[in-house]
């Protein structure tokens, strides 16, 4: 939700691409757009979803090259059950 309000708000993007891929070991979320990219530093948005993703054991990737837009990449390790 931060990222797609993050992509409303400040972007200037005009597509926006959800994927969403299971692996056997983990899920993955990326959220990527065509806007300015750039980011530079970090709000409190980004920060909240950096402490969201500890709590959940996932790695969160943000890379925005300046005009290249911008790509959010969450990954979540899956826990195997023992039944």
């Amino acid at each position: 939700q931060e990222s797609l309000t993050n992509v409303a708000r400040h972007a200037g993007a005009s597509k926006v691409w959800l994927d969403l891929h299971t692996t056997a070991d983990q899920v993955t979320l990326r959220i990527a757009d065509d806007g300015r990219g750039g980011v530079a530093t970090e709000g409190a948005g980004i920060n909240g979803m950096r402490e969201r993703a500890l709590l959940v054991n996932a790695a969160l990737m943000i890379t925005s090259p300046k005009d290249e837009g911008t790509e959010v990449r969450l990954a979540i390790p899956l826990q195997r059950r023992s039944d």
